[in-house]
């Protein structure tokens, strides 16, 4: 399988970049539904005019359709978004939403799609769930490991894109909830604020660990060291993030890796070495505290980490050597340029050489041996835009000129994927000088503002020709235009017919029934696990993480338990569920555990291949809101594969809620929300790893604690918001949107927290109006994100 090198372009001079420095693909977002809805982005004309421009390169062009869709934008906005872009010859689609999976799947059958890093894939079971589903490529989470791209190797026929330089979020991707519950700008909508770039405390019990670093920040990927090993494990695409970047990060990045992508293709890994100065260029260009090689040879730690600095952090640029006269003297710890800039913005008016003594006037505040990082390399970025400016942009084709006296002129040209021929005006008799080939070559290869340059062009003309100037323009012309017209028409689809999409994707239920409320709880806790026992109202304990859940003698000791009390038994599986997991579970026979409980909570699609699999019948699963349900596309989707439950996505309004339908849906009316899943550990960072599952707490600039969670089995940490969500007071609009049931989720509750909060909405059932005694959030219920 070809390697692949996949560049980000966040607007049309990023995208020429990209080209120019040797991408074979790049991928764009256009005006809607794409994960960077704060880059430039492309409108629709540029984005007929990009594809076309790939196409003349010999490249691809992929577009992001990366979030997820509400019911009214899948429903009427994404067909006539994409028609044109399909028939244009539009290479593939990023996906993050099944429903958009579904109808792209449906709509334009000739369409590759692909699954973006948003569909949280993270092991062989996603990568297999997604093959059967139709895609042809998966975009993995960031997060694995190589060992663990080699299982979707030898697993699938998929092909394995993966991230190889850039920023990395600290959550899972796609399941990020903090810039959402925050301050209402959803990642799941291309909308990030990244409030993970902001500084937080981390607590444990009243003590504080670490005081006001960037604890949620990682640093940005550079692979280059370990490139072979990627390639050689399985990843055929090595996708660069950045699509916020300038047309200078693209152009750097690209060209560096395309350098030793072509040397490792060309002599393998043996002798491999990176250029320090290749490094070094990168690194002035944007880094976060420097760079780490994700997590493809390292679980998590704090090495990954940028604690110190949330964004660019430059290079070591000078050392601070004292005061003389109101100036700051400092020793250049490289070759500085002119207009550089040293961190606290201080730009510099003329070169020093390394080594040398400089002063510069400083606001007070710079210590003696502080070395202060250059955060611009003024020459770097002028050797950059000089490169922009200059490189020819043109593909080389190649061309014979025929001319023969009383015969038409005859000009052929090729590229890589066609030919093209254009016959001109009859040759004449000179009656002087006939046409010289240098003649003829010098006006032949003036290809103007064609895409084209020849490369080689033979010429074959008979003596004492003639031809008008105006005649052999004319048949380059045309022959350009007709090669250019074959090229492109190579990628042109036509749409197929539209066919009414059939009935389903509804709420569950066809007619009217009798509503009423009827209770669940989650529970996290033995605390929890017996304070809601206690509580009549309550008919379903979903059983989270609870100790030796997994296990057949004690799972069957909680099963009696909840039916001794008259309430079902059902199992939560975790929100990640890896490769290690998956060996542990085989081993243990697992499956058949969870298979004697009432029913099974599943958070990923990971767990659904693997139950389905085991021989569980998915009429026994619920989706929890982490099977993101925005739309009646995506409830078509699982019904098919026979999932009938689901739980209400978090991110909708109730008008939304109604729009897509929820009688088979539960409702989350009380807990604390998700807000990240992450592979790192808060305790490890800390330099606390004891293995031990505890809550700590991250406290933000403003003083709200958010606990954190970590689960060591499983290796993850989530953390939860704040405050929890209480919808007590929102009875009539839960009535209107007409939920399967109502789910109370505990997380860091005491017993007693958790049996008040079962009496209040019981409470609420019998149609009382009571009011929860703290602070809490009505989370998206009523306001929705954009």
């Amino acid at each position: 399988m070809m390697t692949e090198l996949l560049a980000p372009a966040g607007s049309f001079e990023s995208l020429r970049a990209a080209l120019l420095a040797g991408a074979d693909a790049v991928y764009v977002g256009g005006g809607r539904f794409g994960a960077r809805a704060y880059a430039q982005n492309f409108g629709q004309e540029e984005l007929m005019e990009a594809i076309d421009l790939c196409h003349l390169k010999g490249k691809h062009l992929y577009l992001t359709v990366n979030t997820l869709l509400k019911e009214r934008e899948l429903a009427g906005e994404l067909y006539d978004y994409i028609a044109p872009l399909y028939e244009r010859g539009l290479d593939a689609v990023l996906v993050q939403d099944f429903g958009v999976f579904r109808f792209l799947k449906r709509e334009f059958p000739e369409l590759p799609l692909h699954g973006s890093t948003q569909m949280t894939v993270h092991s062989s079971m996603g990568a297999r769930f997604l093959q059967e589903a139709g895609a042809s490529r998966v975009v993995v989470a960031r997060e694995l490991s190589l060992e663990e791209i080699r299982g979707i190797r030898r697993e699938t026929s998929l092909e394995i894109e993966a991230f190889v330089h850039g920023a990395l979020c600290y959550s899972f991707s796609g399941q990020c909830l903090l810039s959402s519950m925050i301050g209402g700008r959803s990642g799941n909508r291309g909308r990030c604020a990244q409030p993970c770039r902001l500084p937080y405390t981390l607590i444990k019990g009243e003590r504080t660990v670490l005081r006001e670093k960037y604890l949620l920040s990682p640093r940005d990927i550079c692979t280059l060291s370990i490139l072979p090993e990627i390639i050689e494990a399985g990843v055929c695409s090595l996708k660069i993030e950045g699509r916020m970047k300038n047309p200078e990060y693209a152009a750097l990045t690209v060209g560096i890796y395309r350098k030793y992508v072509d040397r490792f293709l060309q002599n393998g890994k043996e002798n491999w070495t990176v250029e320090e100065q290749d490094i070094r260029d990168l690194m002035d260009l944007y880094n976060r505290g420097g760079f780490s090689t994700g997590y493809y040879k390292t679980r998590n730690g704090r090495e990954m980490m940028s604690l110190d600095c949330p964004s660019h952090y430059g290079t070591a640029g000078a050392k601070v050597q004292g005061t003389e006269k109101g100036k700051t003297v400092l020793t250049a710890l490289e070759d500085l340029n002119g207009q550089d800039v040293l961190e606290g913005g201080y730009t510099l008016g003329a070169p020093v050489k390394k080594g040398r003594i400089f002063s510069m006037r400083m606001q007070e505040g710079c210590r003696k041996g502080q070395v202060l990082r250059r955060t611009k390399n003024a020459a770097l970025l002028a050797e950059l835009s000089a490169f922009l400016k200059n490189r020819p942009e043109k593909e080389k084709i190649n061309g014979k000129l025929i001319i023969s006296l009383q015969k038409p002129a005859i000009l052929m040209v090729e590229n890589a994927l066609c030919q093209a021929e254009a016959r001109g005006e009859m040759a004449q008799p000179a009656k002087n000088q006939g046409l010289t080939e240098d003649a003829l070559r010098k006006q032949m290869e003036k290809t103007g503002n064609t895409p084209f340059v020849f490369e080689k062009l033979d010429i074959s003309v008979e003596k004492g020709c003639f031809l008008p100037i105006q005649s052999l323009n004319e048949l380059r012309r045309q022959a350009l235009d007709e090669l250019k017209r074959r090229t492109l028409e190579r990628f042109f689809r036509v749409l197929p017919s539209r066919e009414p999409a059939k009935e389903g994707g509804g709420g569950g239920v066809k007619e009217k029934r009798d509503f009423s409320f009827s209770l669940t709880a989650l529970v996290q806790t033995e605390e929890q696990l017996a304070a809601v026992l206690s509580q009549e109202k309550i008919g379903r304990v979903y059983l989270d993480g609870l100790e030796g859940m997994y296990r057949g003698e004690k799972a069957a000791r909680y099963r009696e338990r909840c039916r001794l009390c008259g309430k079902e038994a059902w199992a939560v599986l975790p929100a990640i569920f890896r490769l290690e997991t998956r060996k542990t579970w085989d081993r243990e026979q697992t499956a058949r555990v969870l298979a004697s409980y009432d029913g099974i909570l599943i958070r990923n699609i990971e767990e659904f291949f693997y139950l389905r699999e085991a021989g569980v019948s998915s009429e026994r699963m619920m989706g929890d809101g982490s099977i993101y349900l925005y739309n009646r596309e995506t409830r078509a989707f699982w019904q098919e594969l026979g999932l009938r439950r689901f739980t209400v996505s978090p991110e909708l309004n109730t008008g939304e809620i109604a729009d897509v339908g929820c009688e088979d849906s539960e409702l989350v009316v009380y807990g604390r929300t998700a807000l990240m899943t992450s592979a790192q550990c808060v305790k490890k960072t800390a330099g606390l790893c004891d293995r031990h599952p505890e809550v700590l707490y991250l406290k933000d600039r403003k003083g709200a604690r958010f606990p954190v969670k970590t689960s060591c089995g499983f290796c993850y940490n989530t953390i939860y918001n704040g405050v929890p969500l209480v919808l007590l007071d929102c009875e009539e609009e839960i009535r209107r949107v007409r939920p399967m049931s109502l789910r109370l989720s505990f997380t860091t509750e005491s017993g007693e927290e958790t049996a008040a909060a079962v009496r209040l909405f019981a409470g609420m059932t019998e149609g009382f109006r009571l009011s929860f005694p703290g602070s809490f959030t009505r989370g998206h219920f009523k306001r929705g994100i954009e």
